[in-house]
């Protein structure tokens, strides 16, 4: 019971720098779903596993591996739909910025030079409200509209690529967090600075 208290406050004080850092990009139902929010719906304990809550679903998580990075993407996580591999790896950077940002202790690093090329590089200027928006159309018309039609074709690239070699049936996004930085991502580095290098030329 107290292992289940103190996770409840650490990730009640997380939705509370959620709520002060990203509220304007939630939309109304999701700004419901936190003030409605029971924090104990979101994992369970059972020895030395966490059992992370998304979607119906239920991921292990070893108590061992539990940081404060870890922490903040359980409960970022749970206001973003649709979990692939490279909505993780914006995730991951944006909570990089929120730790930096807010001070905090972090335990691991998150650097991650493709996605920084990314964000540096193609989505520059926007807000990372595209994490919190739950379709693929949704993100597409976003960032066709604030960026235009290259860079979502870009973002559809990517996430497909990230998707064929990472998302499985039994893809685990936790797991995925837990270790993106240690695969390969060749084929995707390609598409950015091809991308880039296109850039230079049409300009």
């Amino acid at each position: 019971m107290d292992e289940e208290n103190s996770l409840i406050t650490l990730m009640s004080e997380i939705f509370d720098i959620i709520k002060t850092d990203y509220l304007k990009y939630l939309s109304k139902e999701k700004r419901d779903f936190l003030e409605s929010l029971n924090y104990k719906d979101l994992f369970t304990i059972k020895n030395d596993i966490i059992y992370y809550k998304k979607d119906g679903l239920s991921y292990p998580l070893k108590k061992e591996d539990l940081t404060i990075e870890v922490l903040i993407f359980m409960c970022l996580s749970v206001l973003c739909g649709n979990l692939t591999p490279f909505k993780i790896c914006l995730i991951a950077s944006e909570i990089k910025t929120l730790i930096e940002k807010n001070n905090l202790e972090g335990n691991r690093n998150l650097d991650f030079k493709l996605i920084e090329v990314v964000k540096e590089k193609i989505l520059n200027d926007l807000p990372y409200n595209i994490i919190f928006l739950d379709t693929d159309i949704d993100i597409f018309n976003y960032l066709a509209t604030e960026k235009g039609i290259r860079t979502a074709k870009i973002y559809y690239l990517l996430k497909h690529d990230f998707n064929i070699h990472f998302l499985k049936d039994d893809f685990n996004p936790l797991e995925y967090f837990l270790n993106y930085q240690d695969l390969e991502y060749e084929s995707s580095y390609d598409i950015v600075y091809n991308f880039i290098e296109n850039l230079v030329i049409y300009k």
